[in-house]
C-alpha cells in the first residue's frame, strides 16, 4: 500500500476520528460518518488493493462499532444508532464494487482501443506492402510496353499497346487509391502542416507518372491538421485532374493565404471542366466569395466529378473547412479547399503566416518519366 498516496491520509483521519469518538461521548455521529465519507472520497480517486482494503475496513468497522456499542450500553446513544455500523460498512463495500467495475470497464476500453490501433497499423503496413508489390510489376510491365511502343511501326499495334499502357495506369492509380482510403480510416496526429512543402512534394511525385504541363503557385502557409489526410485530399484532386486531361495539357496546383478566409489549397486544369449542374451540386452547401485571381463561377461542359471529391469533402468539413468547385483560368476544372490558417506558426527567419509574399507561378521541371 506504500505507493497509494491517499490510503495513509485516510488512515490518519480514521485514527483521529476514532479518538474523537472515544473522548467525546454523545458526539460520536460526526466523526463516525467522517470516517466513511473520507473512505468514499479517497477510494473514488484511487482504488486500493482488495485484501488490504477489506482488512482496513473490517478493523475500522470493529473499532468504531465497539465504541458505539459501549455508548449504547451506557445509554448515551440509542441502540438504533448501532445499525450505522453495518450500513456504513455496506456502503463502503458498494463503493469498492462500483469503482472496481468502472476500472474494469476502462481497462477493457483501453484494451480494445489498443487492439484497434495495432490493427490499423498492421492494415497500413499490409497496404504499403501490397501497394509496393503492385507497383513494381506494373512499373516493369509498363516499361516493356513503352519499349515496344518505341519499336513498333504499325499503327494498329501501337493503338493496342496504348490501351495496355492505359490499363496499367488504371491499376497503378487503383492501388494508390486503396492506400489512401486505408490511411483515411486511421487515427492521425494533428500538427502544423507546411502546405508549400506538401504541394511541391506531391506535384513532384505526380510529375513522374503523368505527362502534363505541371505548374505550381505557392506561398508559405501552415495549417493545423494531419499531413497524411491533406495529402490524401491533394492526391485525389490531382488524380481527377490527370484523369480528365491529356498529355501536354496544364495542371496547376496552388496554395496561398487570405486574411479573411484562411488558407487556400487547390488544383486547376485545362481539361473539359465541370458542367453547371456539377458545379452547383459541389457548391450547394459551401459558400465562399471568390477572391482576387480566382474565378469559382460556373464551369463549362465535360467530365464526371467522381466519388473522390466526396472523400475530400468529408476530410475538409470534418475540420470546419470548405470545398468549392468552378472554372479555372486555364479553362477547365477548379477545385478549391479553404482551411483555417495558423497565424502563430513562424517560418524560418521569423515571418508569420500573415506576412507572406504573393504567390508566384512556376513550371515544374518534368523528370524522366516513369511508367504510370
Amino acid at each position: 500500500m506504500s505507493r497509494y498516496s491517499l490510503f495513509w491520509p485516510w488512515l490518519a483521519l480514521t485514527l483521529i476520528c476514532l479518538g474523537w469518538m472515544w473522548i467525546a461521548p454523545g458526539d460520536e455521529v460526526i466523526p463516525f460518518h467522517l470516517i466513511w465519507i473520507g473512505f468514499a472520497l479517497a477510494y473514488g480517486f484511487e482504488a486500493w488493493p482488495v485484501r488490504p482494503t477489506c482488512l482496513a475496513l473490517g478493523t475500522v468497522a470493529v473499532a468504531s462499532g465497539v465504541i458505539l456499542v459501549l455508548r449504547a450500553r451506557a445509554g448515551v446513544i440509542a441502540w438504533e444508532e448501532t445499525t450505522e455500523i453495518v450500513l456504513m460498512l455496506a456502503m463502503a463495500v458498494l463503493v469498492m464494487w462500483h469503482v472496481r467495475r468502472r476500472l474494469a470497464a476502462l481497462a477493457e476500453v483501453t484494451r480494445v482501443a489498443d487492439g484497434q490501433v495495432a490493427t490499423a497499423k498492421e492494415r497500413e503496413r499490409l497496404a504499403r506492402l501490397t501497394s509496393h508489390e503492385m507497383r513494381t510489376p506494373l512499373a516493369i510491365a509498363a516499361g516493356y510496353v513503352d519499349l515496344l511502343l518505341a519499336r513498333e511501326d504499325r499503327d494498329d499495334h501501337r493503338e493496342d499497346l496504348h490501351v495496355v499502357r492505359d490499363e496499367l495506369g488504371r491499376l497503378w492509380r487503383a492501388g494508390d487509391r486503396l492506400l489512401r482510403m486505408i490511411r483515411l480510416e486511421d487515427p492521425t496526429p494533428q500538427d502544423a502542416v507546411d502546405l508549400n512543402g506538401l504541394v511541391d512534394e506531391t506535384v513532384t511525385r505526380w510529375a513522374t507518372v503523368a505527362e502534363r504541363e505541371w505548374r505550381t503557385e505557392t506561398a508559405t502557409a501552415y495549417v493545423v491538421g494531419s499531413h497524411e489526410r491533406l495529402r490524401v485530399c491533394l492526391d485525389t484532386l490531382i488524380e481527377n485532374a490527370v484523369r480528365y486531361t491529356e498529355a501536354g495539357q496544364t495542371i496547376r496546383v496552388f496554395c496561398r493565404t487570405d486574411d479573411a478566409t484562411g488558407v487556400w489549397l487547390g488544383v486547376a486544369d485545362s481539361g473539359p471542366g465541370f458542367t453547371r449542374e456539377q458545379t452547383a451540386l459541389l457548391n450547394d452547401r459551401h459558400r465562399l466569395d471568390a477572391g482576387p485571381g480566382l474565378d469559382v463561377g460556373a464551369s463549362g461542359p465535360g467530365g464526371q466529378t467522381g466519388y473522390g471529391l466526396g472523400i475530400v469533402r468529408e476530410i475538409v468539413t470534418a475540420r470546419d473547412g470548405l470545398v468549392r468547385a468552378g472554372r479555372s483560368r486555364e479553362g477547365g476544372a477548379l477545385v478549391l479547399i479553404v482551411l483555417g490558417h495558423d497565424p502563430d506558426r513562424r517560418k524560418a527567419g521569423g515571418a508569420t503566416a500573415n506576412t507572406l509574399p504573393v504567390a508566384t507561378s512556376r513550371p515544374v521541371v518534368q523528370p524522366a518519366r516513369n511508367p504510370r
